[in-house]
Parts: C-alpha cells; structure tokens; sequence
C-alpha cells in the first residue's frame, strides 16, 4: 500500500516538474526583443574594437551554422583607411535593417569550408532568424585562399545602382539603414537592402542614374518597408562574441 502511494506521489512529481519546465520554455519563446540586451560595437581602452551579441543573435546564428565564427580585428590588419564606430566594423554592421525598430545585424564569417555573410533579422517579436547574404568557397588548407570582405553601414536615401535586367543605371529609394560589402573577390561593391523580409543586392555604380531610353519597359521596384522610428537607446553587457 505505501509503495504504491508512494509511486503515485514520484509520478505527480514528475508530471510537476515536466509541467514547469514546459511553462518556463514557453515564457522564454515568448520574450520581447525589447527585453534583450542590444549588439553593441564598442572600444576598449587599449582601443581595440569588439562586438557583443545578445543570447538571442547568438541563438540565431547557431540554428544557422554551429560552425560559423565570425571574423575579428586580427583578419583585418591590412584595413588602414576603415573608420570604425558604434555602428560598424569591417567585420560587422549593426542598424534598423528591416523598419521594425529593433536592432538587426550584418557580420561577415567563415565556416568550416565558406566565407559568407549573414544578416541576422528580428523576426516578430520574440526571436531574431539569420539570412545568409553571400557565400564563397575558401581552401581550409592555404590561408592565402581567403579573401575578407568589408562591411560599411549606409544610411537611408538615394543610391544609384546597376541593375542587371538594365542597360542603364537607374536609382533607388532606401527608406532604412543598408549595408554595403566591398572587397573579398568582388569588383566594385554592392548593397544590401532588405525588401520584403528579403536580402536583395544592388550593384553601386558610378554612373549617373538617367532617364530610361526610349522604347524600354520600365522595372517595377520593391516597394521598401516603411521605417519605424528606431529606439536609440544603447544597452552594454558583457555577452557576445569576444
């Protein structure tokens, strides 16, 4: 009789703990990107530059590839005429990419096989998804092999570009903050914009944008998510990448 009470009570238990921890993960899905500690790009004061990622970037870029290992100062050596900030690194940009007010990331890494670069996206209201940018196969036997590209933020406004389905440039309206890539293998530079929940790339050209000529059919833009004010407060902590 007592043992099998006794069951009974270790099975409630059971049932008790298995309940909490499911409550507890489901609180935990429900966090609000507001809640969480911001990325941040600050100096040290040896000034060396470094970027902290909140747990749920880090999460984000997990579920993209455990493997991934974002680039650090040392890769960038050779960079003398590069201004970091706040806002970016040549390894890694920060900004309201996608207008919902929350901060999104671009950082440049490798794999165990691929230099790429991944944006990492709010995603709702609780998580951050990473969308990968580009991709380079690298030899992991000859260091020589890998050629590091180099990220600027680019402020929201008028950008004219190369469009491949054109002869002609021609120019678009970003309404948010973009990231531009140069280096690596690439000639010339592109930026990246974020349309409709996509990473799009524009070639920058050195043109000037001009009417389309006679005769063309016109291409029909993207219309960019309208920006929502950004919240400029900057949270420090010391989680991240080191």
């Amino acid at each position: 009789m007592h043992r099998g009470i006794a069951r009974i009570a270790v099975r409630v238990a059971i049932v008790g703990l298995l309940s909490a921890v499911a409550v507890a993960s489901a609180q935990a899905q429900r966090r609000d990107l507001r809640d969480e500690p911001r990325p941040t790009i600050y100096r040290t004061s040896t000034g060396v530059w470094l970027l902290d990622l909140p747990p749920a970037m880090e999460d984000a870029l997990d579920r993209y590839n455990r493997d991934f290992e974002p680039w650090t100062v040392q890769d960038y050596r050779g960079v003398s005429d590069y201004e970091p900030s706040p806002r970016q690194l040549p390894w890694a940009v920060i900004g309201d990419f996608n207008g919902d007010g929350r901060p999104d990331l671009a950082v440049a890494g490798r794999t165990d096989r691929d230099v790429v670069v991944v944006f990492v996206l709010s995603s709702g209201r609780s998580k951050y998804r990473a969308v990968e940018a580009e991709r380079e196969p690298y030899d992991p036997d000859d260091r020589t092999s890998i050629r590091v590209p180099t990220l600027t933020y680019m402020y929201p406004g008028r950008y004219v570009v190369a469009d491949p389905r054109l002869t002609y440039p021609r120019q678009i309206v970003v309404d948010q903050a973009a990231v531009q890539i140069s280096g690596g293998r690439r000639q010339g530079a592109v930026v990246y914009v974020v349309e409709n929940n996509a990473v799009v790339p524009y070639y920058l050209s050195d043109r000037t944008a001009g009417p389309a000529p006679r005769g063309t059919q016109p291409v029909r833009p993207v219309k960019p998510v309208r920006p929502v004010r950004p919240d400029t407060t900057v949270r420090t902590g010391n989680l991240g990448i080191r």
